[in-house]
Formats: C-alpha cells, sequence, structure tokens
C-alpha cells in the first residue's frame, strides 16, 4: 500500500488514460445489451484506493473529519431509505449515492495528489484527441451509434451518450487551447475534425460551448492587437476570419446539430398550433424539459417526510404510490438537494465552494492561461446547470475534479509562459 501511495500519481494518469476506453466499451457493451459491469469495477475500485489514500497517506486533518462527516451521512440516507422505502431498494440507491459522491472522493485525493506534483498538459490533449477519434472514426465509416433513439439526428460514435462525451470535450477544449503554442498543419487538421465531431453528435452543448470558447479568445487576442496598436497584423487575420465564417455558415445547415434544431422548433410548432408560449419554449428548446421534471421532483419532496427532508428522497420517487419514477432532474444542483437532502446537498458542495473560493484570488488579472482556465470553469458549473451529468457522474465528474485540484495547486505544466 506505501509503494501504491508513493505512486499514486502514475496510477491516476494511467486510471486517466483508461477512461474513454472505459466509456467506448460500456457504449458497445450496452448497445448490444450486454452488462457494462467492467466499467463500473474498475471506477468503484480506484474510489475506494482513493478513500484509503486519503486516510492513511493525505494526513490531512481537516479531510478526515470531512471524510467522518460524509460516511455518517452515508449511513443516515441508507437508514432513511429502509424507513421510508424498503431493503429491496438499498443497492439501488446505494448505487446512485456512490455515483454521485464519487466527485467529492476524487476531488479531495487529487488536491492531495497534486500538492506537491504537477500534471503535463499534453496529457490530456492526448486524451481529448482518444475522444475524438472515437467519435471520428466511426462515423465516418457510418458504424457509429445514434446520439438519440428516435426523432432527431446524430451519431456519437462509440460512446453511449452524447451529452456525457460532449461535455467532456467542452470543459477540456479551454484547456488543450492552452497547450497548443502554434498552429501547424497537424493541429488545423484537428480543429477540422473536432468542428466534425460537435456538429455530427447532433446536442447543442458541444456546439455552444465551442462558439463562447472561440468568441472569447478571438475577442481576446483583438483586443490584445489594439492595444500593441498592431493593426497590419489585424488586417491580416480578419479576411481568413471572414472567409472561414462564410465556409462555415454554408455547411451550418447540412450538420445533424442544425436539423435538429429545425426537428426540435417545428415539434413544438405542431404542438401548440405555431404559437409556443415563452415558458414552454425555454423548458423545452433550452432545458430539454428539465424544469417540467424539476416541478414533480419538487412535488415529490414536498410530500416527503422530515427524514427525507434533511437526508434525501432517494432515486426512486413516490415510492410505493402509483405515480412512482426514478427519472432524474439532470439539473445537477437541484438532483444533489431532491435526492440527497439539506446535509447531503451542505456536504456535496462544501469541498466545491472551499476550492472555490481559493481558485478566485488566483484566477485575477487575466492572462490567455487564466482566461482559458476561468471559462473551462464557468462551462462546468453551466453545463451542470443546463445539461447536468457533471458533478454526479464518474464519466464527467472525474475530468472536473482533475480540472479544479490542478487549478486549486498551480499545478498545470504549461508550454506557455505564466504571463503569456
Amino acid at each position: 500500500m506505501k509503494k501504491i501511495a508513493d505512486n499514486f500519481e502514475k496510477i491516476f494518469l494511467i486510471f486517466l488514460y483508461f477512461q474513454p476506453v472505459l466509456d467506448v466499451t460500456a457504449g458497445v457493451l450496452l448497445h448490444f445489451n450486454y452488462s457494462v459491469t467492467i466499467s463500473s469495477i474498475i471506477r468503484l475500485s480506484f474510489m475506494f484506493l482513493c478513500i484509503i489514500y486519503l486516510i492513511f497517506y493525505a494526513k490531512n486533518k481537516k479531510i478526515n473529519i470531512y471524510l467522518l462527516v460524509l460516511f455518517t451521512y452515508f449511513a443516515c440516507f441508507g437508514i432513511t431509505t429502509l424507513i421510508s422505502k424498503d431493503i429491496d431498494v438499498l443497492i439501488f440507491e446505494t448505487k446512485n449515492l456512490i455515483t454521485t459522491y464519487y466527485f467529492v472522493i476524487l476531488l479531495l485525493t487529487l488536491i492531495m495528489v497534486y500538492k506537491d506534483k504537477k500534471l503535463k498538459a499534453k496529457n490530456l490533449f492526448y486524451i481529448y484527441v482518444i475522444y475524438l477519434l472515437f467519435v471520428f472514426v466511426p462515423n465516418i465509416l457510418n458504424i457509429g451509434f445514434q446520439s438519440y433513439w428516435h426523432s432527431k439526428e446524430g451519431s456519437v460514435g462509440w460512446f453511449l451518450s452524447a451529452n456525457v462525451v460532449g461535455s467532456i470535450l467542452s470543459i477540456l477544449l479551454p484547456i488543450i487551447l492552452i497547450y497548443i503554442k502554434k498552429i501547424s498543419i497537424p493541429i488545423l487538421l484537428l480543429l477540422l475534425i473536432n468542428l466534425y465531431v460537435i456538429l455530427s453528435i447532433g446536442t447543442k452543448v458541444p456546439v455552444l460551448s465551442f462558439a463562447i470558447i472561440f468568441i472569447v479568445n478571438f475577442g481576446y487576442y483583438i483586443i490584445n492587437l489594439i492595444r500593441k496598436k498592431a493593426y497590419k497584423k489585424l488586417g491580416i487575420i480578419i479576411v481568413p476570419i471572414i472567409v472561414l465564417s462564410a465556409i462555415a455558415l454554408s455547411i451550418f445547415p447540412k450538420t445533424s446539430f442544425y436539423k435538429n434544431l429545425v426537428i426540435h422548433i417545428t415539434y413544438l410548432e405542431e404542438k401548440d398550433n405555431g404559437k409556443v408560449p415563452i415558458g414552454e419554449f425555454i423548458d423545452h428548446f433550452i432545458f430539454s424539459q428539465r424544469l417540467t421534471f424539476e416541478e414533480k421532483t419538487k412535488k415529490a419532496y414536498v410530500e416527503a417526510s422530515a427524514l427525507e427532508k434533511v437526508f434525501g428522497i432517494g432515486y426512486i420517487e413516490n415510492y410505493n404510490k402509483d405515480s412512482e419514477r426514478n427519472k432524474t432532474i439532470e439539473i445537477d444542483y437541484f438532483d444533489v438537494f431532491y435526492r440527497h437532502g439539506i446535509v447531503g446537498f451542505i456536504i456535496f458542495f462544501t469541498p466545491l465552494i472551499y476550492t472555490l473560493k481559493n481558485i478566485i484570488t488566483k484566477l485575477k488579472k487575466l492572462n490567455f492561461v487564466k482566461l482559458n482556465l476561468s471559462l473551462s470553469l464557468i462551462l462546468i458549473f453551466l453545463l451542470a446547470f443546463f445539461q447536468g451529468h457533471i458533478f454526479v457522474t464518474p464519466a464527467n465528474s472525474i475530468y472536473v475534479a482533475l480540472i479544479l485540484a490542478l487549478i486549486y495547486n498551480d499545478a498545470f505544466e504549461l508550454k506557455n509562459k505564466p504571463n503569456d
């Protein structure tokens, strides 16, 4: 165990490179109706390894106290499940409990691991490329899986969820931009592959994230040129940008993303005889009915016992009633609050708030590096609200925890100088 603790950074790096492989394995197995136990077992095993590392080797009193509080809450959640539901659903509820709090354990672990070490950004670059290729190659060969079961278009390569892979690409992209120092032919090719992938998946998140990242970085670059009075260079870059924008606009209507927008709007117009109320448009088009699910879950929470309000209603709403359901809202903040109650919500977000408090002081006086690190953080919190599964799904939360821990410890090893 001491050897494992001493080499924990290397073990984590191997685990990190396994993530796209685990996601593809889960996607392929589920597509052909096989169990995905192997992926879950590997991630769960690493989580237990993290707990052992924190308790016996991190030697941090505050973390040990937090873990004691966390495990006490786990026991209270289990007791609440037994009292309000039945022992038959305890395994299901416990599985979801562990899945949700996976992020917290990993965040604390990585903060300690990278306290005195650094992670080379090229590792995230390589992992990003692996994710792209696992979408690009199957889609080009027309052997990728559909992003949606029906109605809409798009292919997600060999992955299971378009939202998961789209989120990972979105939150990693700003960090990839920091790593890329010079534009070359391979980098331009990678950019084209990236554009193809985010447009062919068919979901809104990667496209809008890419647009935000591009606009902010381009704006930052233009402002810098104006400040330096580099008007000649400014004039040179504007022409190709206009040409590329014109090409993009001509291609855009042929993409899965655009077709899905048209399908969705057409559906709403036909459903409401051409007059779509603003509230329904926001709920259906922007939140994909997440606000409707929130209302239903809130009602279940209000009707729940005092014990459930404190420790959570769990993942099966209205247990033993006709309206029983286990559909999550897919807005992480609400899901944590309703599923885990007031106490669970506070315990979940306490380390996150503490980490952010320290991060904010480090991201003042923006430069190119800090701008993109800030963009990655902003996208994390926006996606957690508009799409969900950012903090509460291990496939995504692994990268969220890593980004937070690295920024917290100034542990990114980049090509760029700090003031670039």
